[in-house]
């Protein structure tokens, strides 16, 4: 893992859930309301489990200046555009991109032949070298949802319209209106099945879009990927989330892919199918596994449809599917984020339950987060090091909301990693860009558009 300094102390700005943001200077007429979609003040219209309208605060240890510091640094590092590989010397084709010459992607470090990007000797100035090609080469859809909602929330319009140029262009690779989930540069698809975590992301990025800046295209197309999720990543039998595409005769499924915001999101555009049914149906699943657990509080990082944990057999998670690792490091973001905005009693459960859990872990000392996985069955520690920056905010997000001590100790501690310009591309793309999108939420930067 990379080595963290501490930030210089600066002013700390505390923020409110639902303030004004000055830098969205169109207010766009609301979209088409479909079956019950989140209104205006906060709450969720009723549905079950709402909290009402009560402003959710900020961590009074929130500094919206690491974030703004944070993200040039991020995105100098790991997001790229075409014309910057062209220039770099790449031998690629790229004629599958001739529509979105501004298209960007962001990097997935690995080291994998097939992403080895040929020709290429340099890269915004800095040499590449063969080695470095291959684990610069690929992008995963992941990023892209990712890269897209960091970007919306840090006000760079720029790089949003670049990242969405990507997915549209990564599309016509696919016949089902989803982004495949692998892709090599700007050139080639390396894996064709879409992971339903990013056009989940990707299409609520794209419908916050539109309210931030008003331009109808992005709504028009979070329309058309909100029809292809439901159609090829819904399971209509129960209402859960697909991991992927591909996986209709699978028994498994990732906690870490369910966005209630999304979902909340897409019923506001979409009148033609159960959002709001299928955001129920997650929370009963989640709620039931937490319950169900040795700690009644972590999540396994996979699990089938009776909520018991279970191994995806696709080669990624034979040894952790039952621990609360690399897949559910994403849970209390996503919660924390629904709470933030909508208030849902069932979102504040779900922290409450990991943070009494973690504060008895720890003392109420976030320097004493544990540097391993906890063992959904057992209750106990594993073997599994999750020793990263991003571990480390997932469990400030346990608190937010609903408490007040541990989120503000804890975002204040996470607040002094600082994002690491260290090049060599070493396996820290999952963990960087995570960092990026906690710091971003816990720092006010997830500010309402609507």
């Amino acid at each position: 893992m990379n080595i963290v300094k501490k930030f210089a102390i600066i002013p700390l700005i505390v923020l409110m859930a639902c303030s004004s943001d000055s830098s969205s200077p169109v207010n766009p007429p609301d979209p088409d309301t479909g079956n019950g979609g989140a209104d205006n003040n906060g709450s969720n219209n009723g549905e079950e489990g709402s909290g009402g309208t009560a402003t959710v605060s900020l961590p009074t240890t929130a500094n919206i200046a690491i974030p703004e510091a944070q993200y040039p640094i991020w995105k100098s590092r790991w997001v790229v555009s075409m014309a910057d590989e062209k220039a770099g010397g790449s031998t690629l084709n790229y004629s599958r991109f001739d529509a979105y010459p501004n298209a960007m992607r962001v990097k997935w470090d690995t080291k994998d032949d097939r992403c080895d990007i040929t020709g290429l000797t340099t890269l915004n100035g800095d040499n590449i070298t063969a080695g470095m090609r291959k684990q610069i080469g690929c992008t995963v859809s992941e990023a892209i949802g990712y890269g897209l909602l960091i970007s919306l929330f840090n006000d760079d319009r720029t790089t949003f319209d670049g990242l969405w140029a990507y997915n549209r262009g990564a599309r016509t690779f696919s016949v089902i209106n989803l982004m495949p989930w692998q892709l090599l540069s700007f050139n080639k698809t390396i894996s064709n099945v879409a992971a339903l975590d990013a056009d989940l992301d990707v299409a609520t990025a794209l419908i916050l879009a539109y309210h931030k800046w008003g331009d109808a295209a992005y709504l028009e197309d979070a329309k058309t990927l909100v029809t292809a999720i439901y159609d090829k990543g819904i399971n209509k039998d129960n209402y859960l989330t697909y991991p992927g595409n591909n996986w209709t005769q699978r028994d498994v499924y990732n906690l870490s892919y369910f966005s209630p915001v999304a979902f909340r999101l897409f019923a506001s555009v979409d009148d033609a199918h159960p959002w709001n049914d299928i955001l129920n149906k997650h929370y009963e699943y989640m709620l039931k596994i937490q319950q169900n657990g040795a700690t009644k509080a972590v999540f396994p990082d996979w699990s089938n449809a009776n909520g018991e944990p279970k191994d995806p057999e696709n080669g990624s998670a034979a040894g952790s599917y039952m621990l609360y690792d690399k897949e559910s490091v994403r849970i209390p973001w996503r919660i924390a984020w629904d709470y933030y905005w909508y208030q849902d009693d069932r979102a504040k459960q779900v922290l409450t339950n990991l943070s009494n859990f973690i504060v008895e872990k720890t003392g109420g000392d976030p320097t004493q987060i544990p540097n391993y996985s906890f063992n959904y069955l057992t209750g106990a520690l594993s073997g599994s090091e999750i020793s990263g920056v991003h571990y480390k905010g997932a469990y400030c997000l346990s608190g937010f909301g609903v408490n007040p001590d541990w989120v503000n100790n804890c975002t204040g501690y996470f607040n002094g990693f600082e994002m690491s310009t260290t090049i060599g591309y070493n396996g820290t793309y999952f963990m960087q860009i995570l960092q990026m999108m906690y710091s971003s939420f816990l720092n006010g930067k997830f500010v309402k558009p609507f």
